[in-house]
């Protein structure tokens, strides 16, 4: 996060004041207006010695520096209910990955593309029925909106968007949020809907439920509760949609509902967050779980990375847990001679691509340190580096789904998930849970010397055994026949 300065206030100020040579450099004003006036006090600023002429000039600097360290301790204050731009250490996967391609929702993509312009309309329509249903007036929903519109601005960066007046602002939010609303009322069904818009919503469903799960395409939560209270009782499922985004990935659907634990003590920043906080669950883990322990004293050297092969090597097979959207499963688990690494299975296409690149970003832009946090908080994160830690090769893409650990694929190939995991495993935080693998594979490996020892030789002769085992069998049903006939 880069610290803000209020360089136009400092120019400003400058600017002011009487016609003089500049006795004191402060953020905003070029190193070329500096003047070095013979003077006993001194400013060191970014490693460099400014030379200040009068107290009131020392004092004016350092005001401005005080202004900026305000400013930083607002942004950071603001870390989690902001909404986010893409991480710039993500740059090289903000056009497959950051850009909605249908629906902008919120003023950083607003009017981007013609595609996105022609959205627009499908907006207002959505608001009319939004109206229409609640039995309210449009001034009622309109001005309701209008109530929250300067918190839901606050939530922005504000270089994106200084540029839109309150004319501007406060419709982008009422008819974003209606849109927003109508269509995850249309994804939970059940409820009637104008057919019209009901088609168009079907007709664009896959495009719309990735561009609303963008980092940068979010609409405060503020200004979602405050629409949800116009939509007629019984209104959104929120539940049920929730439930729904979680089982999307997964490929193989349950027929039965599988409940959720609903949090109500939870207010999400905006929809990305919400969904991301059930999908993760919550992560408790036993006393006997084995990816609990402390790092061996036994260990001499710990690895950052493993890869499948060496996992293979030691023993540690990728196993898939239970059916279920939960990332928050992954571990080590020991038997006798042999370890499994437990990873949830996932349903890897376009769409869920761009949910879990989005949700790892999240969590990079909202916990600047992952170990002073609660381990939900990187679990994204760490399911990723993960997968792309035993991904070198489109054989291991391949081997992962045979274990069913990666189901589908409709848009993405083995070559196209080997390159998102390789190069999120480049840019992104590994997370607690991710670093709690690592150690629970170095205790495996220091804890297990001589059955790991025995284990390597039988993988790497695997051939060579099996074909003496074979010759030995057959030799010996040789000896058997030859004693039958005597």
């Amino acid at each position: 996060m880069q610290a803000p300065c209020d360089y136009q206030l400092a120019l400003a100020d400058w600017e002011g004041r009487p016609a003089m040579e500049p006795t004191a450099w402060v953020p905003g004003l070029p190193l070329e207006m500096t003047v070095a006036a013979p003077a006993s006090n001194s400013l060191v600023v970014n490693g460099r010695r400014q030379l200040v002429e009068k107290s009131s000039d020392h004092e004016y600097a350092v005001e401005v520096f005080k202004q900026a360290a305000q400013s930083f301790q607002d942004e950071h204050d603001q870390m989690k209910t902001k909404i986010h731009l893409f991480p710039p250490s993500m740059e090289d996967l903000v056009d497959k990955y950051a850009a909605p391609n249908v629906v902008a929702i919120g003023p950083y993509h607003h009017g981007g593309t013609p595609a996105l312009q022609h959205m627009e309309s499908t907006k207002h329509v959505a608001a009319w029925h939004f109206i229409n249903d609640s039995g309210c007036s449009v001034d009622e929903v309109y001005g309701a909106v209008c109530e929250v519109a300067d918190e839901a601005r606050s939530h922005y960066d504000e270089n994106k968007v200084w540029s839109f007046s309150d004319d501007d602002f406060k419709p982008m939010m009422f008819y974003d949020g209606c849109f927003l609303l109508q269509f995850m009322l249309h994804c939970v069904g059940g409820v009637a809907m104008d057919p019209v818009l009901s088609s168009a919503f079907s007709s664009d469903n896959i495009n719309i439920s990735r561009d609303i799960v963008l980092l940068e395409n979010q609409l405060p939560w503020v200004v979602v509760e405050k629409l949800m209270r116009f939509m007629p009782s019984p209104g959104l499922d929120l539940v049920q949609f929730t439930r729904n985004a979680k089982a999307s990935l997964q490929a193989r659907q349950h027929l039965e509902d599988i409940p959720l634990v609903w949090d109500s003590s939870y207010t999400p920043s905006h929809l990305l967050g919400l969904l991301r906080y059930y999908i993760v669950g919550s992560t408790h883990i036993s006393d006997t779980d084995e990816s609990s322990e402390p790092l061996s004293e036994k260990a001499k050297k710990l690895s950052i990375s493993v890869s499948a092969i060496e996992l293979a090597e030691i023993g540690i097979e990728i196993t898939a847990t239970k059916s279920t959207a939960e990332l928050k499963e992954m571990r080590i688990k020991k038997a006798s001679l042999s370890g499994e690494l437990l990873l949830a299975p996932l349903s890897l296409d376009y769409g869920n691509a761009s949910f879990l690149v989005n949700m790892a970003a999240f969590e990079l832009c909202t916990t600047p340190d992952f170990f002073e946090e609660d381990e939900e908080n990187s679990t994204v994160c760490s399911y990723l580096c993960l997968l792309g830690m035993v991904t070198d090769s489109e054989e291991d893409v391949q081997k992962l789904r045979k274990k069913h650990i990666l189901q589908g694929g409709a848009g993405l190939n083995n070559q196209d998930a080997l390159d998102l995991f390789n190069r999120l495993e480049k840019h992104l935080r590994p997370g607690v849970q991710y670093l709690r693998t690592i150690l629970a594979i170095e205790n495996y490996r220091t804890n297990r010397p001589i059955r790991i020892m025995l284990y390597r030789f039988i993988y790497k002769n695997f051939k060579t055994i099996a074909t003496v085992v074979t010759a030995i069998v057959g030799f010996a049903g040789f000896l058997a026949t030859l004693k039958s006939l005597k």
